[in-house]
């Protein structure tokens, strides 16, 4: 509502001092139905029906709360007051009780989503708040309101159901979307009453009954606990959702039949135990069992990164976007909210205050060393206290307003902030993720960790996707060395992001693929690389770009056209050339494997819908959505084959403990053939592994050869490569590598450098050609005769795909969908461990040279460079044949702990499988479950139809 600025001036004049009647002396909290603002206001103002309310004419919010405290007559002469419609939510006898009745009230509605539902029962498409569904979305709470306006006016002020002695109806429900706010769930409403036809099956169409919307009451009838569905009757689920929501209700229907089993028999409570712990972890595993999947976006300050991130999302202002000065030096992750309407950001700090203070501290010590790290900590000192800090000591800094400001910041190791609104949350994270350094002090990005912005409404985009703003290259030198290599590491995708107009000449993105590569692959998880040219509505009028006539469209007849055409034709060439680099690279054919598609794309054009250049399309950022919806649908895919598939084996547990008389005799064989069939394919997995881990020795022993032979004239050439001319500044830089174990990034480079990568180059040289074909990255590559993951996959207790009986064939599906459940957990174990696998030469090679480090870092005045050279050199030498061997056997090591935890959890979590599944077989014949066996395997066929 309006600030009551209708009235007209003067209106003040008209309102009466004090009510000449007696009043009722309550307050109603109401929700206004023109704005949906919940409003307090005198029980007084309402109509006899309470259905609407007379309203003061008062812009002041002050003189409107005093008139609600004096409980004013309303004036009904001059200038009367407005009349309003309203839902009336409840009244109280004293003001201060309505008021908090109001902050709830307006709380929840800020929080609060809408859902987009069926009504099983009666086939009706219809929106609620969420706080009227059950845990798993599978049933709702329903008023018990006769009329439908008063159903509607509940829905939309959300209405908290009744639960104590006069509870609310519970409806089954097939979960569709939740939306944030009522308007937009409508929308979508009507949108899926559009796509979906009314249910039909092959038994012919359902009629659809009255149902609670249409008459305004509940007419579905609840089935009784004794009764199965009519599962014969159900509609082909139209999204992965609504297929999971399916099988979680018929889960819990059948829960609830077996939790209304009274008996005191030891083995039916055992059995019943038994299930509801499997539900239990079914529920479990749809939480949590899928990690999202992790996009990092790399490319140098100014390429346009966040602005991208920002178009593919739809929201203008989602990340500051750098300018001349301001970049992004803090890694940033977007991912969606799911459990409100509110954008959030959650702020991880790097260090503490003591820790803050020790450093400052430190770079005081070394001021007249000339030491990089003490430049570095002043650069910090600088963004965070002003320009004016960088000389000042921490005595004087806690002089400093700032200070006790910073103080305050670090107090907890973790912010949140949460807001309704997009720009309120913008200008406030802006402080935690930019650096300008022609503006410093108060940006807190030397504290930060890292950043998570959750947004709303782009769940269609990012429920099972996280998005990662990686700082570029030359970000004020603030790569975090560590959290870069973390994220890296963690990123099934990367879209590595360059200006247009230097996307082949300019060398950062291709030096930041090559520098990532070995993060990526062996000692990653990134299965595909995007390569975006981006700033595409930006182009040269005349020069090169400019196109002969002969290639002009003769129908183009304006400006608008020959623009789009120079930009369309110059995107193309962009494309080629693109390709054409990645093709001719010197590098392993692995570099070219991981690159996907290249796009060229306009966020700017695409946000401005008065853009007159390029339409929508020919900005590919709906393309660049296309990629991130069609993975959020795989993933969501294989969370409902999963759960459908698991659910099938609960159900196939419960009915395979009943046994005819003649199959009783078979139980022993069967169980004894498992515990067999078990032991040989345990034994068969182990030589196939055993196997692999022989091949990586050689390669191993091979790299420790070489590494002996050429580690210190490789690193001596590598050192010469990297050393300016003149020789000017390099030893702070080599002392600073030293100082950082044998890593260091200096702020004009466009690459580390890296120390221990050198060393350990051969030994890697040696090993990664085997390592990706036991342990490659892609899917597709997983059958290279050597994989892990495919001696995995072909592992399987059940030996036989021709049960003799049907109870068999129950025993037998409960332990393939354990057995498929444990191998799934068993492939993400392996890809974790196939990074530290890696990871660990290089990590032994620095634990070896750290002494070394150490010792060169502490050289200081004339011919330090010589001496801190002459140090590293003679440690490499003292240790190569010790430092190498280890890496080797580290390695080995490792990889047999691998080895032995899987066959040892393959063994433990299947031996249970087969002893649950005969443990209750034969002794009780209790719950039939064929026909939500039947319904399972219907969902099923869709989700692989």
């Amino acid at each position: 509502m309006e600030d009551w600025d209708r009235q007209m001036d003067g209106a003040e004049e008209q309102w009466p001092k004090r009510a000449a009647f007696k009043m009722s002396n309550m307050y109603a909290v109401v929700t206004l139905q023109d704005s949906d603002e919940v409003m307090v206001a005198a029980s007084d103002w309402l109509n006899t029906d309470k259905t609407q309310c007379h309203w003061p004419p008062f812009r002041s919010a002050e003189k409107y709360m005093q008139a609600v405290k004096d409980r004013t007559e309303p004036s009904t002469e001059g200038k009367p007051w407005d009349m309003l419609n309203v839902f009336l939510h409840a009244e109280y006898d004293t003001y201060q009780e309505a008021i908090k009745k109001q902050k709830e009230l307006v709380r929840t509605q800020k929080d609060g989503l809408y859902a987009v539902i069926t009504l099983q029962e009666s086939s009706e498409l219809t929106v609620i708040p969420t706080n009227w569904l059950n845990e798993h979305k599978t049933q709702c709470y329903w008023p018990p309101f006769k009329s439908p306006k008063t159903c509607k006016e509940a829905v939309k002020n959300r209405l908290e159901p009744a639960r104590g002695e006069n509870p609310w109806e519970m409806l089954n429900i097939i979960f569709h979307d939740e939306i944030a706010t009522y308007g937009q769930a409508k929308e979508r409403e009507e949108a899926l009453r559009q796509q979906t036809e009314l249910p039909s099956t092959s038994f012919g169409s359902l009629e659809r009954q009255n149902s609670p919307l249409q008459s305004g009451m509940s007419t579905a009838i609840k089935r009784k606990r004794d009764e199965s569905p009519d599962i014969t009757a159900q509609s082909l689920m139209t999204t992965d959702m609504e297929i999971r929501n399916k099988a979680k209700q018929i889960i819990e229907g059948v829960m609830v039949q077996i939790q209304a089993i009274k008996n005191t028999d030891h083995t039916v409570n055992a059995l019943k135990t038994d299930i509801v712990d499997a539900v239990s972890k079914l529920n479990k595993v749809d939480k949590d069992s899928i990690k999202k999947a992790t996009i990092g976006v790399f490319g140098r300050t100014g390429v346009g990164k966040s602005s991208l991130i920002n178009a593919v999302l739809g929201e203008t202002n989602l990340l500051p976007s750098s300018d001349m000065s301001a970049c992004t030096s803090v890694i940033t992750q977007v991912e969606a909210n799911l459990s409100n309407s509110n954008y959030t950001a959650e702020i991880e700090f790097l260090i503490s205050k003591e820790e803050w203070e020790n450093e400052i501290v430190s770079s005081e010590k070394n001021k007249d060393r000339n030491n990089l790290i003490t430049e570095i900590i002043e650069e910090k000192i600088i963004a965070l206290y002003g320009d004016d800090a960088g000389k000042k000591t921490l005595k004087e800094l806690k002089k400093e307003e700032k200070f006790i400001e910073i103080n305050n910041v670090l107090s907890n190791e973790k912010k949140t902030i949460s807001k309704q609104n997009l720009s309120d949350i913008t200008c406030e994270v802006a402080r935690y993720i930019k650096n300008d350094e022609s503006n410093p002090g108060g940006w807190y990005w030397p504290l930060v960790k890292s950043v998570i912005i959750k947004t709303p409404n782009c769940r269609e985009l990012l429920e099972h996707i996280v998005l990662v703003d990686i700082p570029g290259t030359g970000d004020c030198n603030k790569i975090r060395d560590d959290l870069w290599r973390s994220k890296l590491q963690h990123c099934s995708s990367v879209w590595i992001v360059s200006d247009i107009n230097r996307a082949v000449s300019d060398k950062d993105p291709w030096e930041i693929l090559e520098h990532c590569i070995q993060d990526l692959g062996g000692g990653g998880e990134c299965k595909h690389i995007n390569f975006i040219c981006t700033k595409t509505d930006q182009i040269n009028s005349g020069g090169h770009l400019a196109l002969e006539n002969e290639q002009l469209d003769e129908q183009m007849t304006g400006p608008k056209d020959l623009k789009t055409k120079r930009i369309l034709q110059r995107n193309s060439r962009a494309k080629e050339a693109v390709k054409r680099k990645l093709k001719n690279a010197r590098s392993r054919d692995t570099k070219e494997r991981f690159i996907t598609d290249v796009f060229t794309v306009s966020s700017e054009a695409f946000l401005d819908p008065e853009n007159p250049v390029l339409e929508a399309a020919e900005t590919e950022i709906p393309k660049l959505r296309d990629v991130l919806k069609n993975l959020n649908k795989n993933i969501d895919r294989k969370l409902t084959r999963d759960y459908v598939n698991e659910a099938k084996g609960v159900l196939s547990l419960i009915q395979g403990v009943q046994l005819e008389a003649d199959e009783k005799m078979t139980k022993a064989k069967v169980h004894r053939d498992l515990e067999i069939n078990l032991h040989r394919a345990l034994k068969e997995l182990k030589c196939q592994f055993d196997s692999c881990c022989m091949t990586l020795e050689e390669c191993l022993s091979a790299g420790v050869e070489e590494s002996v032979r050429s580690c210190v004239k490789s690193t001596q050439d590598m050192i010469k490569s990297v050393r300016p001319k003149d020789n000017r500044g390099f030893h702070k830089i080599y002392r600073a590598m030293c100082e950082r174990k044998g890593y260091y990034w200096p702020k004009d480079w466009k690459a580390p450098l890296e120390l221990n990568t050198y060393l350990s180059k051969h030994m890697y040289d040696s090993l990664d050609e085997e390592f990706e074909l036991i342990f490659p990255v892609d899917d597709d590559d997983v059958k290279t005769g050597k994989s892990l993951q495919e001696h995995l996959d072909k592992f399987s207790v059940i030996q036989s795909d021709s049960p003799r009986s049907l109870w068999q064939k129950h025993i037998e599906n409960f332990i393939k969908t354990q057995e498929y459940k444990v191998k799934a957990s068993l492939s993400g174990y392996i890809v974790e461990i196939k990074k530290e696998i890696y990871s660990l030469i290089q990590k032994t090679i620095q634990k070896k040279m750290t002494p070394g480090y150490k010792k060169a870092a502490q050289e200081r005045g004339e011919g330090a460079m010589q001496r801190m050279e002459e140090i590293i050199t003679e440690t490499i030498e003292q240790l190569k044949n010790q430092m190498f061997n280890d890496a080797k056997l580290k390695v080995i090591d490792m990889f047999k702990i691998l080895e032995l935890s899987i066959m040892e959890t393959l063994e433990s979590e299947l031996k249970h499988s087969v002893e649950l599944s005969f443990s209750h077989a034969g002794k009780i014949s209790w719950l039939n479950v064929s026909r939500e066996i039947q319904e399972l395997e219907r969902l099923s066929e869709q989700l692989f139809s």
